[in-house]
């Protein structure tokens, strides 16, 4: 753990009116957050401490599959358990596995019988390392229960939430690193986009860009990469929750829309570029210089202690005054980092938002236009919010026309 994050959980945890003693994660963006240790099949579970004897001491303890030992960075941990699911002789499941051993560590940690307990009470999406995660829903709680006998469990989710909001330094240096992977993820998927060429050949060429960029990077070791295209009518679609590739060829003059989410050892980068395939029309150039320009808006006004909803107001207007209104359908951004799409994730950048900026924090920023049986776009870029301004920390992504349009 890096000494900023160990400062800010202890700001946190003591600097409330219900005061938490320790943590008990399992959700794999909560483990990274709190140790830098990125579980992969989400079967880990993370006991965090203040210390008895010097409550400016945090004490980390993790009960892990033995086949993820070797994945915890050295001096992670004060103590480190390992259990196994299953052998040869035995199949059983995470809870019956871990119990043993997460009850060693909560006697280890030697808890008062009066100490407060935060547990995950799961209310947002978990960020998954592997192709399965681990829930921390009843069961899970029903063990912490049996296990701390004497103490209370109460739910810390907002407590968690306001940790992953503000990143350290050398967690901005590792989503520095999914930024620029990305960039090499958007060249590629540039030079795929050709009229014929279809949806799933552009994704195919970023995806395989994206994992080598990624396992090229400086200490990476756990890539993942997800790309989405969706080009001419499909586009007005991009829109919703999720962005759909298909097997459709991209025609002479669609708009083709290319998002993609870059995870690099859980540190994650969330973008999109839209580009034009052949030429474009007006109506696009007028649309996407709507777009550049309630960014350029935003960016005048992003900085600590500004309510999120301005940001939003400042490019929302833009859009409006472009004709625009009704094409912009979501908010201008949400919080990203331990986590790729978490649209509840501070700071939420919404007409409806009572967020507030501070430094620190990291966020996405997407006008859009969305024109149905016509096409979409959307220029994504990622923010770093600073004391007196910000950071574009895509900024090295080209956004300009002269890029976007691939003839």
């Amino acid at each position: 753990m890096d000494a900023q994050r160990k400062q800010r959980i202890l700001e946190v945890m003591t600097g409330r009116d219900a005061k938490f003693h320790a943590l008990i994660c399992r959700m794999p963006e909560h483990v990274l957050m709190l140790t830098g240790y990125q579980p992969i099949l989400g079967n880990s579970f993370c006991l965090l401490t203040l210390s008895q004897a010097f409550e400016s001491e945090v004490e980390i303890r993790l009960a892990v599959p033995e086949d993820e030992a070797n994945l915890i960075p050295p001096g992670t941990a004060n103590q480190v358990i390992t259990f196994t699911e299953e052998t040869m002789n035995y199949i059983g499941n995470t809870i019956q596995a871990v119990h043993e051993p997460l009850g060693e560590l909560l006697r280890s940690a030697n808890l008062s019988e009066n100490a407060v307990v935060g547990y995950e009470g799961v209310y947002s999406p978990i960020a998954s390392g592997y192709t399965q995660v681990g829930v921390p829903g009843p069961a899970t709680l029903n063990m912490y229960r049996q296990l701390f006998l004497g103490g209370y469990m109460q739910d810390a989710a907002f407590l968690l939430d306001e940790l992953e909001s503000i990143k350290t330094g050398e967690e901005l240096g590792y989503i520095r690193r999914s930024e620029e992977v990305a960039r090499q993820g958007f060249l590629a998927a540039r030079d795929a986009i050709h009229v014929g060429s279809t949806e799933a050949e552009v994704a195919a060429a970023m995806t395989a860009a994206l994992l080598r960029a990624g396992y090229a990077a400086p200490g990476a070791h756990h890539v993942q990469p997800f790309v989405h295209v969706m080009a001419g009518p499909r586009a007005a679609e991009a829109y919703k929750a999720f962005n759909l590739t298909s097997n459709a060829a991209i025609q002479q003059g669609d708009t083709v829309l290319v998002q993609v989410e870059i995870g690099i050892d859980g540190y994650w980068a969330e973008l999109t570029r839209t580009f034009f395939a052949g030429d474009i029309s007006e109506d696009w150039r007028i649309a996407h210089k709507a777009c550049m320009v309630a960014q350029d808006a935003a960016l005048q006004i992003i900085r600590d202690g500004v309510p999120a909803r301005d940001a939003d107001s400042a490019a929302r207007s833009v859009m409006a005054q472009a004709g625009f209104r009704s094409a912009f359908k979501h908010g201008l951004g949400h919080g990203f980092g331990f986590q790729a799409i978490n649209h509840a994730a501070a700071p939420v950048l919404h007409p409806a938002s009572s967020d507030v900026l501070q430094s620190g924090m990291v966020h996405n920023m997407e006008p859009a236009v969305y024109i149905e049986g016509k096409g979409g776009i959307r220029l994504n870029d990622n923010v770093l919010v600073l004391p007196d301004g910000n950071e574009v920390l895509s900024h090295a992504i080209p956004r300009d026309l002269d890029w976007l349009v691939v003839t």
